[in-house]
């Protein structure tokens, strides 16, 4: 008689044929889980769709992989992989990010303030009496900092909650000078597809990019340009001007706005630069990065890890080596992928994300490193 298992196992092989044309049946002596080599079709998305749902009832998800299946041959098979589906995550305390969301908007104004009541600032205000445009300015700059961070998370919310993935509420962290190093969110569940994993990479960004355009405008209209009595101003008090570095699209910006010239740099106008760098960096094709998901769905494990070694050389002729470092080493190791890594991702998202990889370029300032 059949132990609970082997009939388990059997119904499990009998709804794999059911949804596939199976060649052969084998189970992995180094980790007991059972493989079924398929014939891969024009269909294969909606088949792969339809079993997972006919597998959620057992708590196995189904692992489409290429794989080579006797080592050195280079011939690839399309195998599905039988796995027990991980545990439900626990889900995240709402004290936890709303705690962490309120600390960052306390140490975002805190980078406000400091911004608006600037020497250089202050000059241009006509050093106000009291301080309510020192307030308006700073509460302007921590709303456009904050959208441009939120919303990048809640595009990535609303992605995968449009893909049926799991996630966490944003967690907002808090930091110095500007205010925040950002936010992150968890993945409590992993993306079924390459058109979801690329769909979670390329959210977040574009929305946030989006934003940070508007802030970017809006704080060029606002900013001043640079008077000898505001220099002079500030060399009585042993001060002076420092320059940003300027990404391509923002000079094109201020072409296509007629600018010319230097400019004091309104606290709107920072909020926006910031967003371009955050954006810019976090979509470089590297790893983990929102960039890494997209190229792991473009182009798959292989190709990824190769690309993701290129922008990280890329960066360091760029002169961003600490960026570079930091995604070697916290974002270095093998991309999970999706549950299915077979069935293509559509042409409209490999046109789509293949465009997008200009965002690095024209969001990175350079850097003078020689």
């Amino acid at each position: 008689m059949a132990s609970g298992l082997d009939t388990v196992l059997l119904e499990l092989r009998d709804i794999v044929k059911e949804e596939f044309t199976v060649t052969h049946v084998y189970v992995d002596p180094r980790d007991n889980i059972p493989r079924f080599i398929i014939e891969k079709d024009a269909q294969i998305k909606e088949r792969s769709a339809r079993l997972a749902e006919r597998l959620k009832p057992y708590k196995v998800l189904a692992a489409f992989r290429r794989m080579e299946i006797f080592e050195g041959t280079g011939e690839y098979e399309t195998v599905i992989i039988l796995v027990p589906a991980p545990p439900p995550r626990k889900k995240g305390s709402y004290r936890v990010s709303l705690a962490l969301f309120i600390a960052t908007v306390v140490t975002v104004l805190i980078a406000g303030w400091s911004f608006a009541s600037s020497p250089a600032q202050l000059f241009v205000l006509g050093f106000p009496s009291n301080p309510f445009p020192i307030i308006v300015i700073t509460f302007l700059y921590a709303a456009a900092i904050l959208s441009i961070i939120g919303i990048h998370e809640l595009g990535h919310v609303f992605s995968s909650h449009s893909h049926g993935m799991e996630t966490s509420l944003p967690y907002f962290i808090p930091g110095l000078f500007y205010g925040t190093f950002g936010a992150v969110i968890l993945q409590r569940t992993p993306p079924p597809t390459r058109d979801s994993l690329f769909d979670l990479g390329i959210s977040g960004p574009v929305v946030g990019f989006l934003i940070a355009c508007v802030a970017v405008v809006v704080g060029l209209m606002l900013s001043p340009p640079v008077t000898p009595e505001l220099q002079s101003y500030l060399a009585t008090l042993g001060l002076g001007l420092s320059s940003i570095p300027d990404p391509l699209l923002i000079t094109f910006i201020t072409d296509l706005m007629g600018i010319s010239g230097s400019v004091l740099a309104h606290p709107i106008f920072i909020a926006g630069w910031l967003g371009f760098i955050i954006t810019g960096l976090n979509y470089c094709p590297i790893g983990q990065l929102d960039g890494g998901h997209v190229s792991r769905a473009l182009f798959g494990h292989k190709y990824h890890k190769i690309v993701s070694y290129i922008a990280v050389f890329i960066l360091i002729l760029a002169g961003q080596i600490f960026m570079a470092i930091i995604a070697f080493f916290l974002f270095y190791g093998r991309h999970p992928g999706p549950i299915d890594d077979v069935s293509p991702l559509s042409t409209g998202r490999k046109i789509v994300g293949l465009l997008s990889f200009l965002l690095p370029i024209l969001l990175i300032p350079p850097v003078t490193i020689f």
